[in-house]
């Protein structure tokens, strides 16, 4: 936050504590001076605000001032894109087209608050999808591996004794695949949750600042909030489901039979070879089956995700078209400059050379044709005609005098 308390004393009775700041005299004013200071005319259009809203050590730099000629920023420039003192115009931003700072900021604050209503936009998008992941993934973890939990439990329950050495094998398979899962979840969580904290960290300086009331002090503070914006990470996708795989009960039946035929001697008749055969077929086209509707599920997720990225993408798009726009804003003011200079520049240099005549037998020259806002007192010669100054005693193209 820009707030700060300050005990600072008034600069000008030093006695009693200030309440005020003069951004443009740069001192701590009291209630009291605060009134004195305002009805001096040259003073009343200074920007004043609550010290206790502003922070001290920001306003109280040489930021504000031109580095070059140590004034106080006065125009801003929209050939360069910054801000210039009086002098500046003059000298190395001599020919550009600038404006008043109020006109820039006008522009900047309307940016500043379209920016931050896509912040917020984006933030509540970032809230939903950690408020899915936490609940939803974790939950959908944990039912599933339960549900596999206890699959394993029913099918090793049949052969007990046997196989209880399998069911401890097969349970930590799964449950090391949890642990793997919920660690990807809270990494997910983790570098979300930072995003989440540069977005809020930038949206509350977009508030920040667009309660100074001080130009050049919001003009500076946005332009940096600006580009921290432009860097802010994209917002992370809802990733996929974890994923757990299920028992492989043909694998089991296998390893089951194999191990029962390896501890005795007689053999399965072919009958029953036959119907085993068709068990194992029937078992991988209800697992194939079953692929195919998870698969189809996870389609119907991914395009409703992307539909809500595309949702995001528009809103960036319309930013960066108010971005634009005011871009092509200045563009067309800094033509319209141009225009009227180039005009002005080929009226002052536009002459009309004398033409020859003869009047009653007497070659004479017409006279100088100049524009109006350029010609001075002039006299006319009478013998032939031509424009002369109010100063020639002769004329210039006969010689005659004036």
């Amino acid at each position: 936050m820009m707030a700060q308390a300050s005990a600072q004393k008034c600069y000008i009775c030093t006695e009693k504590n200030s309440g005020f700041y003069c951004y443009e005299c740069q001192h701590a004013l009291c209630a009291v001076c605060r009134e004195r200071h305002d009805k001096v005319p040259s003073l009343s259009g200074h920007t004043i605000a609550d010290i206790n809203v502003i922070d001290l050590s920001n306003v109280q730099s040489n930021k504000y001032r031109c580095k070059t000629h140590e004034k106080d920023f006065s125009y801003y420039c929209a050939k360069c894109s910054d801000l210039i003192c009086g002098k500046c115009v003059t000298s190395s931003h001599k020919g550009h087209s600038f404006s008043d700072i109020s006109e820039i900021v006008s522009e900047k604050r309307e940016t500043a608050q379209t920016a931050l209503h896509t912040l917020k936009s984006k933030i509540e998008v970032i809230s939903s999808v950690e408020d899915i992941v936490r609940g939803k993934h974790v939950e959908k973890l944990h039912a599933y591996s339960q549900e596999v939990i206890t699959d394993i439990t029913s099918t090793f329950k049949e052969l007990h004794t046997f196989i209880k050495s399998k069911e401890d094998i097969k349970k930590t398979e799964v449950e090391d695949n949890e642990r793997i899962e919920q660690q990807n979840i809270e990494l997910f969580l983790k570098n979300t949750c930072r995003i989440h904290d540069r977005y809020d960290k930038e949206f509350t300086a977009l508030q920040n600042i667009l309660c100074e009331k001080h130009d050049i002090t919001f003009y500076k503070f946005y332009n940096a909030i600006d580009k921290d914006i432009t860097f802010l990470d994209n917002i992370p996708k809802e990733p996929t489901l974890p994923c757990v795989r299920s028992l492989d009960k043909t694998m089991l039946y296998t390893e089951i039979l194999e191990y029962i035929q390896s501890k005795t001697d007689t053999r399965v008749c072919k009958n029953c070879i036959t119907q085993e055969e068709r068990f194992v077929t029937t078992l991988e086209e209800n697992k194939q089956l079953k692929r195919d509707v998870d698969d189809k599920v996870a389609a119907l997720k991914a395009e409703s995700n992307q539909v809500k990225h595309l949702q995001l993408s528009i809103e960036e798009i319309k930013s960066e078209y108010a971005r634009k726009q005011a871009e092509n804003k200045n563009l067309s003011k800094e033509i319209i400059f141009l225009k009227e200079s180039i005009t002005k520049t080929q009226i002052n240099q536009e002459k009309v050379r004398p033409a020859p005549f003869v009047d009653n037998g007497v070659f004479g020259w017409k006279p100088w044709k100049t524009h109006p806002a350029c010609s001075d007192q002039s006299n006319i010669c009478r013998h032939c005609n031509s424009e002369t100054t109010a100063s020639d005693k002769f004329c210039g193209y006969c010689g005659s005098n004036v």
